[in-house]
């Protein structure tokens, strides 16, 4: 066989071109497969930095900082991911950290929506933060000019905020016209070097902020407001509270002749309509929160609880006969009551010997559950940056003697009342929650003080949402005895409470009487009106006054004259 050769050429040459061509061919190949997961990461990468954003702006911090952590190596978009992080650091509220971030990005392109943290912390009051941010802005050339004219009107500077004003084009100002009128209204507020920012509950101003002295000047009687001074200076908000003007002013006329505390209680949601307080030092302190006393007689509504829920042995009738021997002692009444026929009479005419003898039935344990169940070494409830104070008892019990004091609410004759020692103690608020619970069968929203607040253009930004807290669940039938003995401390001819009756409502009242004739007796009474279908509670506190049977029920049926007339 002979192969022909003559139609076939071969050259080296060609050969290498068409290999050439291959490896071009595999090279685009490459190059695209590489372009394609480039763009595809970098679309994903995107994806992630928006969400970033969208957990920060939805303030889910935890949730950001792991986002966050996972993209942080990443390649793609760093200027962008560190501008995040810088914004992540000032919603934590940690803004050095933030500010040093962003003034190494100055000058840097990112793919952060810059508007929505601008508004973001404008409509949540947050100013430090926006300032922060809108001079990081303004220094990278982004128009954030009319942020800047709200950041210094926050600060309380209306010179510079004015002259801001003047160099923003036309267009935006017809734009922001609204917005700009309430700017204008604060500069001639704060041109007066007071501004007003806390209000009651109908819109009445109850205090203003006084720029010069950095200080807020109440315009309402017997309230400190200095719990809010911290958070408004430098940092113009408005707040709307539940009080109610008028009340508050109808409670100082009734404490003309008086030193103590007055708190009343919307039982529909718990809202303080009115917290009133009038110390004996003089102090400007919100004592009716704060201030812890002895609440003698009225922690005998919790013990007589204590032995219905047990359903303790039965007592009566029993001879009251003024003293009662316990651990080789004497324990004493304020009166000899002779025959007392049952825990309601007993709780009216307010029997030191019956419920001593309560406590000592149903035992230490037993009251101790339920003094723990009404708030009592709780650390109080928290209403925002407010913390009202709850009362305490001493868990060291030693002695029968001891339990017979607590079950009636006295300290031992050693003891000072005001001490960490005391046997037991409460506060006006604390006497008011109390009322509240057996009001409404153990279940009330959590007491609050704080309605809403507004940023400095009458945007809210946070509106109280009310919390449902328990004493004890499922024991109505317990709840409804106390609330009938309660009625009867006014309701009954010998009831300690019988001169607080008045025809236009019934109340249900707790009194006690604390301290000694030396210094002056401290009437203390707690209770809620109306006594059939309660929807306020009340508690007061008249240092040195004398009596609650005397000087503390005349003084609740002013109040309610007082509160009733048109």
């Amino acid at each position: 066989m002979v192969i022909d050769y003559k139609d076939i050429s071969f050259s080296f040459k060609a050969k290498r071109k068409r290999v050439r061509i291959r490896r071009l061919k595999i090279v685009l190949i490459l190059f695209f497969i590489i372009s394609l997961i480039f763009v595809v990461k970098s679309i994903h990468e995107y994806k992630r930095i928006k969400n970033l954003q969208a957990l920060l702006l939805q303030n889910r911090p935890g949730q950001a900082a792991a986002l966050l952590k996972k993209i942080e190596s990443s390649f793609f978009y760093p200027d962008s991911k560190k501008e995040l992080k810088a914004l992540a650091y000032l919603f934590n509220k940690e803004i050095s950290h933030g500010e040093r971030i962003l003034e190494k990005l100055q000058g840097r392109s990112t793919s952060v929506t810059s508007k929505d943290f601008l508004d973001y912390f404008l409509d949540n009051a947050r100013y430090r933060e926006l300032e922060v941010y809108t001079n990081y802005l303004l220094k990278k050339g982004e128009d954030a000019r009319f942020y800047k004219i709200l950041v210094e009107t926050a600060f309380f500077n209306s010179e510079q905020s004015r002259e801001l004003i003047k160099h923003l084009p036309a267009a935006e100002k017809i734009e922001k016209v609204k917005m700009l009128n309430i700017v204008n209204e604060i500069h001639k507020e704060l041109e007066s070097g007071k501004i007003k920012t806390l209000f009651d509950v109908n819109d009445s101003p109850l205090a203003y902020y006084d720029i010069d002295e950095k200080k807020i000047i109440p315009m309402i009687p017997g309230f400190d407001f200095s719990p809010f001074e911290a958070d408004i200076e430098n940092s113009l908000k408005f707040y709307k509270l539940t009080i109610a003007k008028p009340i508050q002013e109808k409670i100082h006329r009734l404490f003309r002749d008086y030193s103590g505390s007055f708190i009343l209680l919307n039982l529909d949601d718990s809202s303080i309509i009115a917290a009133y307080s009038k110390p004996l030092n003089r102090k400007p302190e919100n004592a009716v929160f704060f201030r812890e006393y002895e609440p003698a007689s009225i922690i005998k509504v919790l013990t007589l609880f204590t032995h219905l829920k047990h359903n303790g042995a039965e007592l009566f009738p029993l001879q009251c006969r003024g003293k009662l021997p316990v651990d080789n002692k004497i324990f004493y009444d304020w009166l000899t009551h002779g025959k007392v026929s049952s825990y309601n009479e007993a709780l009216a005419v307010s029997c030191n010997i019956a419920f001593a003898r309560m406590g000592l039935n149903v035992g230490f344990k037993n009251l101790s559950e339920v003094l723990g169940n009404f708030y009592f070494n709780s650390g109080g409830i928290k209403d925002l940056f407010m913390n009202f104070k709850t009362g305490r008892y001493n868990r060291n019990f030693p002695s029968d003697y001891r339990l017979a004091k607590l079950s009636v609410g006295l300290s031992n004759n050693n003891e000072k009342r005001n001490s960490k020692e005391a046997l037991v103690t409460t506060t006006t608020f604390h006497s008011a929650l109390i009322s509240g619970f057996i009001a409404h069968n153990g279940s009330i929203y959590s007491p609050y003080l704080i309605h809403s607040i507004k940023n400095m253009l009458n945007l809210g930004f946070y509106t109280h949402r009310g919390e449902i807290i328990h004493s004890f669940k499922d024991h109505n039938r317990v709840f409804f005895k106390v609330k009938e003995a309660m009625k009867e401390v006014v309701e009954s001819p010998r009831g300690t409470g019988r001169r607080a009756r008045v025809n236009f409502v019934k109340t249900a009242v707790k009194t006690g009487t604390a301290g000694n004739r030396r210094k002056g007796y401290d009437a203390i009474l707690t209770g809620f009106f109306p006594a059939d279908r309660p929807r306020y509670a009340f508690a007061f506190i008249l240092q040195q006054a004398g009596k609650a049977e005397l000087k503390g029920t005349l003084f609740l049926r002013d109040f309610l004259i007082s509160f009733y007339e048109k």
